[in-house]
C-alpha cells in the first residue's frame, strides 16, 4: 500500500517534471520565434529606411531641395508664381574653341566650367534651372523667395565672370586663344514655376521673363554682365552700371540695359546670405 502510494506519488511528480520541461520548451521555442520575427522585422525596416533616405537622395539629386521636401510630403508641387531674376550664361565663339580640342577634353572643360557655375550660383542662393550644350540657365528667387533676387543674381554673375578668368589662366596660362569667355544676361519679373516630366522630373520656370532674360545674354558682350531696367531698378546703391541705352532684343523691339561695372565690398559680403524663405 505504501510502496504502491510512493509509485503513484514518483509518477505524478515524474509527469509533472516532464510537463514543466514541456511547457518550459515551448516558450525557449516561441521566444526565439518571437526573436527571428523581431530580426526579420527590423532588418526590413532597415531597408525600407535605406530605400526611403536613397529616395530622397534621387529626388534632392534632381530637384531643389524645398520641391523634392513639399513632393515627398505633400505628393505634388502646385504650380505657382515668383517675383524672380533669371540669368543666362552661354560662351561666346564656342564651335571655334571646340575644333581646338578633343572631344573627351571638351566634355571635361565644359563640365568643369558648369560645375564651378553650379558652385557660385548656390553660395548666391541661386537654382540652376538647366544647360543645354554650353548654356548655362539659372533662377533666383524660386522656389526660394527673396527679396534681394536681383542683388544675388547679379553678385553670381560678377563672381562667374572672376572665377572663369581665374579657371582659364590656371588651366591654360598664357594661351589666351584657348580662354573660354562668357557672355551673362540677367532680367526679372514674374514667372509660373513648377515641376514637369514624370520619368526624369525638372523643376523649370516660364513666361516672357525667361524669354527677356535669354535676350539679354544674346545682346551682351564676352565677359561682362548686361541686365535689364527692371533688374538695376531692383538693385541697392552699392552697384555701378553703364548705361548702353536702349539695344535691340530679337522679337522684343528695343530695350533699355546696363553693364554692371563693379559692387561695393560691403556688398558682397551680404548678398550670398541674403535671408531667403520657401513659399
Amino acid at each position: 500500500m505504501i510502496h504502491s502510494r510512493l509509485f503513484s506519488l514518483t509518477a505524478e511528480s515524474e509527469s509533472d517534471h516532464w510537463g514543466l520541461l514541456r511547457t518550459h520548451l515551448e516558450n525557449i521555442s516561441r521566444l526565439k520565434d518571437q526573436g527571428i520575427h523581431q530580426e526579420l522585422l527590423s532588418s526590413m525596416v532597415k531597408k525600407f529606411v535605406a530605400l526611403e533616405q536613397r529616395v530622397d537622395e534621387l529626388l534632392k539629386n534632381t530637384l531643389p531641395a524645398v520641391v523634392a521636401e513639399e513632393i515627398k510630403y505633400l505628393g505634388t508641387f502646385a504650380p505657382r508664381s515668383y517675383d524672380c531674376t533669371i540669368l543666362f550664361s552661354d560662351v561666346v565663339g564656342f564651335t571655334r574653341l571646340a575644333e581646338r580640342l578633343s572631344s573627351g577634353e571638351l566634355v571635361e572643360i565644359i563640365d568643369a566650367i558648369f560645375r564651378l557655375f553650379d558652385r557660385i550660383v548656390q553660395d548666391y542662393q541661386g537654382t540652376k534651372i538647366k544647360t543645354i550644350g554650353d548654356s548655362y540657365m539659372a533662377v533666383f528667387g524660386a522656389p526660394l523667395a527673396s527679396r534681394e533676387h536681383a542683388q544675388q543674381a547679379v553678385s553670381a554673375a560678377m563672381k562667374l565672370v572672376t572665377a572663369l578668368a581665374d579657371f582659364n589662366l590656371e588651366r591654360f596660362g598664357l594661351e589666351q586663344e584657348r580662354y573660354f569667355q562668357c557672355r551673362l544676361g540677367i532680367h526679372s519679373g514674374t514667372v509660373t514655376a513648377g515641376v514637369v516630366g514624370q520619368d526624369r522630373m525638372q523643376f523649370d520656370v516660364f513666361g516672357d521673363t525667361v524669354n527677356i532674360a535669354s535676350r539679354f545674354e544674346s545682346a551682351g558682350e564676352a565677359g561682362r554682365v548686361n541686365i535689364s531696367e527692371e533688374t538695376r531698378l531692383r538693385l541697392p546703391a552699392g552697384f555701378v552700371c553703364e548705361d548702353r541705352g536702349e539695344v535691340p532684343l530679337k522679337n522684343k523691339g528695343r530695350m533699355k540695359a546696363y553693364f554692371v561695372v563693379q559692387e561695393q565690398q560691403e556688398q558682397k559680403k551680404d548678398t550670398g546670405h541674403a535671408a531667403s524663405t520657401p513659399v
